[in-house]
């Protein structure tokens, strides 16, 4: 979905972004949460609840319409679709609230500041969720670092999580093939 865009990102990132469908990733999350109001709007989207260096799986699959983004933390699914709106933005649906992003490729990696977000629909006013958005990167062992970060205006944080990630099968190499308990 990014388009030429793409050739500028670190090597893990762009196999990442490439479209290599059904590859897995396997790494760690942690998930902070805001107060209890806010814990309502994350189940709405079922995301999930707080958690520290925890497992995560995560796999793209994708199709005619967009991409099927998977995530896998420690044993709560979170599935989302992602699609191009505009040559420069996408859009991703966790449940009621479908999320616009522009991507924009940076020397260390990706950023997705949030652009706009709907809820049922409705499209919320945009100085509610500023500073929102996401971050990709790749540390100097090669895994893929994330970070993705949801504030409301007057609620404060809503869902953060970051973590790391590493394709499946380079981890398997690692560990010469053996299998880990993920």
């Amino acid at each position: 979905m990014l388009g030429d865009r793409a050739r500028d990102l670190p090597a893990a990132l762009l196999a990442f972004h490439r479209g290599e469908c059904d590859a897995a990733y396997i790494g760690t999350v942690t998930v902070r949460q805001g107060n209890a109001l806010v814990r309502l709007l994350c189940r709405l989207g079922d995301f999930p609840a707080p958690m520290t260096k925890r497992p995560m799986r995560m796999s793209i699959a994708c199709g005619s319409k967009g991409e099927r983004w998977n995530r896998d933390f420690d044993g709560h699914i979170l599935s989302s679709t992602m699609r191009q709106v505009s040559p420069i933005q996408v859009a991703e649906r966790f449940g009621p609230f479908e999320v616009h992003m522009c991507p924009s490729v940076t020397q260390a990696g990706l950023n997705m500041p949030v652009t706009g977000i709907r809820m049922f629909g409705v499209l919320l006013p945009r100085r509610l969720f500023r500073g929102s958005g996401g971050r990709e990167a790749v540390d100097k062992d090669g895994q893929i670092t994330f970070h993705v970060s949801s504030r409301v205006m007057g609620l404060g944080c809503v869902i953060d999580y970051n973590g790391t990630l590493m394709r499946a099968s380079d981890t398997m190499s690692l560990r010469g093939g053996a299998q880990g308990d993920m």
